[in-house]
């Protein structure tokens, strides 16, 4: 099972237009063979990045989706006119507490990114209890789960408030490695109607001004130096 995490700030007043463009796109990515769900959240610490967050079958069905024509002629003008910045992480599942019954864990890609900070990412979605108080405090939501922030091997993390489901909330944190990844484990406590917790290998990590790692090649974007890969005889 594969996970596609992306993570957008749209240009000012695009926001619409982004969502829009996915509401499109909605009824093409349900056909596409080896798609699970897909979600999409709202930060609720860094002002106007949304979240997409997509489940695969297996890596093939990934490539299906970005391959067909409406969707790379969606990206071209996300990349060119909607957005403002982008980071995606694409990678394997390897722990889920409940995987569907059509995807279940099975560990074919070993490979780790080789330019992002963190080679596993933890994808917790918590549907909260009615009245649940730790709802109203995202800062406070990574200490409610015992999670420690100044742990080292944590690498970046964020909370989303998803916009299809008011009340849900996710906890999105990057970690250094497997190792520690694995050392954090949240359960169902008090005030918590549904939990869903998975941890996944970043096979590639790329964003708008990074494309070391991408799939395709885009010319680059005005806002700062974009990194593209090395080519053979050209290392430095």
């Amino acid at each position: 099972m594969f996970s596609v995490i992306f993570e957008v700030l749209p240009n000012e007043g695009k926001k619409g237009d982004y969502l829009e463009k996915a509401k499109f796109l909605k009824p093409l990515i349900e056909t596409i063979d080896g798609f699970i769900d897909n979600e999409r959240f709202e930060s609720r610490q860094k002002p106007g990045w949304i979240l997409s967050h997509s489940t695969w079958r297996d890596e093939k069905s990934v490539v299906r989706w970005r391959t067909l024509g409406q969707h790379h002629a969606m990206q071209e003008r996300g990349r060119f006119e909607v957005f403002q910045d982008y980071h995606l992480r694409v990678g394997e599942v390897t722990f889920d507490t409940d995987p569907p019954q059509k995807a279940p864990i099975r560990e074919v890609r070993f490979d780790e990114t080789e330019v992002g900070l963190g080679r596993f990412v933890t994808f917790t979605e918590i549907t909260p209890a009615e009245g649940a108080a730790f709802t109203s405090q995202a800062d406070l939501l990574p200490a409610y789960f015992g999670l420690d922030l100044s742990d080292g091997g944590i690498v970046d993390h964020d909370v989303y408030g998803s916009i299809y489901n008011p009340g849900k909330i996710a906890l999105l944190i990057g970690w250094k490695d497997a190792e520690a990844a694995s050392r954090w484990l949240p359960g169902k406590m008090d005030g918590i109607k549904e939990l869903r917790h998975r941890r996944i290998r970043v096979v590639r990590d790329y964003g708008r001004f990074d494309r070391r790692e991408a799939p395709q090649f885009y010319p680059d974007v005005t806002g700062r130096e974009t990194l593209h890969p090395k080519r053979a005889g050209h290392l430095s």
